[in-house]
């Protein structure tokens, strides 16, 4: 019997003697759900390390939230506190989460207070006003110019700006190590994050710059300053208020006239100039009268910002006894107005013979700029 026991059991696959004796498991009912209360919300609280023999106080906002509590050091608050129940849990972690990371990112959070608690602050990031004790640390240091992207570096840190590298071949001018092909990203963050008053501010101006564009705004800005013709009057202010200013105080030093208009200043021989004053808009103009050795010279000027640049054409006629010299120029344009001597676009006519002569003014807009 043994013999064929044995027999019988070597004809059976090894695989099935091993799958005999392996445990089974017998599926059983399902077991009873049990439902346990809602429990009360709790407040989630970032990570922060307590001692134990520190109690935890509540803030007094938490008392809304429920009178039943959860005894400390249970295993169901220990899994409510750092773990996530629902998805409500979840939405306020996320919640603070973003805002915590937005805080740090913009605004420092928990700045100290005199009584050394700690106060929050605010999440919208705020303007953040920065001294240099070095300005020229914004600027190339071989052309002097405001740095703006791109800016380059070589191996060494040393830094320019793209038309330097370009005249110098792409050779760094303190190391001669190659430049022009790495950006440095961080100085132009740094170049593009910082914005600069115009230097008219205190005259009006509220424009609140990127450093490498001041230059170029201050060139057209409507409130340059501009000084009262008149060397007695130290009056200084933008061209509207100059203008308003000279017709309320010097009127009776000025000629009145009109655009598009001829008219006669009144210049007399031994008279250096002549300041004409518009009467609608009150643009301001001088008329310049020079003896030199070859003759008398005539030209215009415009008192006031960079922006009346081509704005204002003027024509000249100086009527003598027999003869008539005409020009048409464009006036030029001063902040700060000085008898001085023209290099450029201006009439002249003989001294000999012409006596007596007799001037006359047009002066038009170019284009509308008041």
């Amino acid at each position: 019997m043994a013999s064929t026991g044995n027999q019988d059991e070597a004809e059976i696959p090894i695989f099935s003697r091993i799958d005999n004796t392996l445990p089974r498991f017998v599926e059983s009912a399902p077991r009873s759900q049990t439902v346990q209360p809602p429990r009360a919300p709790r407040r989630l609280y970032p990570s922060c390390m307590v001692d134990e023999a520190e109690d935890v106080i509540p803030l007094e906002s938490d008392s809304n939230f429920g009178s039943e509590a959860t005894p400390a050091g249970s295993e169901d608050e220990e899994e409510h506190y750092f773990g996530i129940e629902d998805d409500e849990g979840a939405d306020g972690i996320a919640e603070w989460q973003h805002q915590n990371d937005h805080a740090n990112a913009s605004t420092p959070v928990g700045l100290s207070n005199s009584d050394g608690g700690l106060r929050s602050s605010s999440l919208v990031a705020s303007p953040l006003p920065v001294v240099f004790t070095d300005p020229d640390l914004l600027d190339c240091p071989i052309c002097l110019e405001p740095l703006c992207a791109p800016i380059y570096q070589c191996e060494n840190g040393h830094i320019a700006c793209s038309p330097c590298c370009r005249k110098s071949n792409l050779k760094c001018p303190s190391c001669c190590f190659p430049i022009g092909f790495n950006r440095c990203r961080a100085m132009e963050k740094v170049i593009d994050s910082i914005t600069v008053d115009c230097e008219n501010k205190k005259y009006g101006c509220r424009e609140s710059l990127i450093y490498h564009m001041k230059a170029q705004h201050e060139q057209v800005c409507i409130h340059t300053v501009c000084f009262c013709p008149l060397s007695s009057c130290g009056y200084a202010s933008s061209y509207y208020n100059l203008y308003d200013h000279f017709s309320t105080y010097h009127s009776s030093s000025a000629t009145s006239f009109t655009f598009d208009t001829t008219f006669d200043p009144c210049l007399r021989r031994d008279q250096k100039y002549v300041i004409l004053q518009e009467r609608n808009e009150g643009v301001i103009f001088i008329l310049n009268h020079e003896i030199q050795g070859h003759g008398r010279v005539f030209h215009v000027d415009c008192l006031g910002s960079n922006l009346f640049k081509t704005a204002f054409v003027y024509q000249l006629n100086v009527r003598c006894s027999e003869a008539c010299f005409s020009m048409e120029s464009v006036a030029e344009v001063w902040a700060k107005w000085e008898e001085h001597t023209p290099k450029k676009n201006y009439l002249t006519i003989p001294s000999s013979g012409y006596l007596q002569f007799n001037v006359e003014v047009c002066i038009k807009k170019a284009y509308p700029v008041v």
